[in-house]
């Protein structure tokens, strides 16, 4: 089942041209101004005024805004996933690298688990190294209460299947330095809108 896509809109700078054709006389061409490279600004509620905590692969608490500062990619997983998850790790591995370096290596990623009873610290731990993931990545799991209202935040349904499993939707939200969101991508799919959002 398709779900809402949250709007991302993105601003650039319109140049307006010069007046018709008019007799000037230039001695030389003006010097070309090099703008700065813009920071990229999301919009809406921060994801930040959540206000929850979740517990690391280390077992520490930390508050949701752990990687305030940086842009980054957020989703939600179960450790125990054979199929979808392992394939969102690798997309959000594959739209890292497609990032210019000097934002790639400040983007962060944060994936949180809805499955705290089995995604226990020493798991995730395991999970970080099976997936060879580095400084930059979090893998966290968060209380029931919490991952349920994180997940309705992000667009993210779940529920529990007799055999122990989940069925699940998948999304990637790219959030700013504030916590606003940027882009999103439900599914796995072309993660173009996320890369761009993150080059910015």
């Amino acid at each position: 089942m398709k779900m809402s896509i949250a709007s991302c809109v993105l601003f650039g700078v319109a140049c307006s041209g010069h007046p018709a054709a008019r007799e000037v006389q230039v001695a030389r061409p003006a010097p070309t101004r090099v703008e700065p490279k813009a920071i990229a600004h999301g919009t809406g509620p921060s994801l930040y005024d959540l206000g929850m905590s979740v517990t690391n692969a280390n077992g520490d608490q930390a508050s949701l805004d752990l990687d305030r500062g940086h842009p980054t990619l957020v989703s939600m997983f179960y450790g125990s996933c054979a199929a979808a998850c392992p394939l969102l790790i690798d997309t959000i591995d594959h739209t890292l690298q497609q990032l210019p370096e000097d934002s790639r290596d400040g983007a962060r990623v944060l994936l949180v688990s809805f499955d705290p009873a089995r995604d226990t610290p020493a798991r995730l731990r395991e999970l970080v190294r099976a997936h060879r993931l580095d400084p930059r990545w979090t893998l966290a799991s968060a209380t029931d209460l919490d991952a349920r209202t994180l997940a309705a935040v992000l667009g993210i349904r779940y529920r529990s299947t007799p055999d122990g499993q989940f069925f699940h939707t998948s999304a990637i939200v790219a959030i700013d330095r504030d916590g606003k969101t940027l882009a999103r991508m439900d599914g796995i799919g072309d993660p173009s809108a996320l890369v761009a959002a993150l080059s910015e």
